[in-house]
């Protein structure tokens, strides 16, 4: 058998069981490096120059207390790496056993509005929970209301700066997020909440 036929038949036996493990699924989807929870908050309302709370957060942790953070404040972006502590990691997953509530979004946008995303899973389902408070009208779950407190006090101890490219295909966001939430125009009223998927 010659040299081609012999790496011919290596590849064909590598697509072979590239194939028949797409067939049967991730192999252990809650293994260590999993993913166990992806957030987001942000803040459409005009920001005052030195305030604590930031506008905008994104956060995922792994099932091993891996995380990442991206988290802007006055006006840049800062993502981090690193590791959540024990304390960290069990707060953590109790605010995620917390949360539960039916999905509140849509209506009209005068002045500003927070939304918060939350991709949880939960076994083998993802649970997708979506809300936006437009101009303080309709206030965040108490259960929501926690983890943006948590996310805002978070400290990224020992954490080091990421680099994430913008097209990444692997994004610190929720894929299911809310397109940036802007007030409508007072003069031409309509649903300024739209919900995409990157899914």
């Amino acid at each position: 058998m010659t040299s081609k036929r012999i790496w011919m038949s290596i590849l064909c036996s590598v697509i072979l069981q590239t194939c028949l493990a797409a067939q049967s699924g991730p192999a252990d989807d809650q293994g260590p490096t999993t993913v166990m929870a992806r957030l987001s908050y942000s803040n459409t309302y005009v920001t005052v120059s030195g305030q604590q709370r930031s506008p905008g957060i994104c956060f995922e942790v792994y099932r091993n207390g891996r995380y990442r953070l991206a988290r802007n404040t006055d006006g840049a972006t800062r993502t981090l790496g690193g590791t959540l502590t024990q304390d960290e990691s069990a707060a953590f997953t109790q605010l995620m056993k917390k949360l539960d509530f039916e999905n509140g979004g849509g209506g009209v946008i005068r002045n500003g509005s927070e939304s918060f995303v939350a991709e949880i899973v939960r076994g083998n389902e993802t649970k997708r929970y979506l809300w936006v408070d437009p101009d303080h009208q309709r206030p965040f779950p108490d259960s929501a209301v926690s983890i943006i407190d948590w996310l805002q006090g978070f400290t990224p101890q020992g954490a080091s700066p990421v680099t994430v490219p913008e097209l990444s295909t692997d994004p610190i966001c929720p894929r299911a997020s809310f397109r940036p939430l802007q007030p409508v125009n007072t003069h031409r009223a309509s649903c300024a909440c739209l919900v995409q998927s990157g899914a």
